[in-house]
């Protein structure tokens, strides 16, 4: 009796002390592409995203970032570039397996942080004739922040 009740109370005690990531995107109002879905597993946050391409060209290729957001500041996490292939007006899914679950878990747990937000975005977009679309002016440009989703 006394070694479950020691080993509920080591449990509880532990688990008040897990980081809790919760993980979303952002799409940023004059963006070209936006983020229309997120799938996650256990090992990613970000395990693949559907795109919709809104201009007028082809995509060639988009660059996500992952920003951890938490009470001591917003870093970036993780940063990619990934080749994709969508036509004007077209909607895709790709894999992209960022966010990883449990080292967003250690960065906030070294941070000291209880919780903290995985937020994805397109930072840029290149397009197949060579053109290219940079969100460089934050300040100038609110984004849209869909609801949140806890992580797993």
């Amino acid at each position: 009796m006394f070694v479950r009740t020691a080993l509920l109370s080591l449990l509880v005690a532990s688990s008040a002390f897990a980081q809790q990531i919760a993980f979303t995107s952002r799409a940023y109002v004059i963006s070209p592409v936006a983020i229309v879905a997120t799938d996650s597993s256990k090992e990613f946050g970000f395990e693949s995203i559907t795109i919709r391409n809104d201009g007028s060209s082809a995509i060639s290729a988009v660059r996500l970032q992952i920003v951890f957001h938490s009470d001591g500041g917003d870093e970036i996490a993780d940063e990619r570039r990934i080749p994709v292939s969508v036509d004007a007006r077209e909607t895709r899914r790709f894999a992209v397996g960022m966010g990883q679950v449990e080292g967003l878990r250690q960065l906030a747990r070294s941070r000291r942080q209880p919780a903290a937000l995985a937020i994805l975005s397109i930072e840029s977009v290149e397009f197949a004739d060579g053109s290219e679309w940079k969100q460089s002016e934050r300040e100038q440009c609110a984004p849209i922040d869909p609801p949140t989703r806890p992580g797993k």
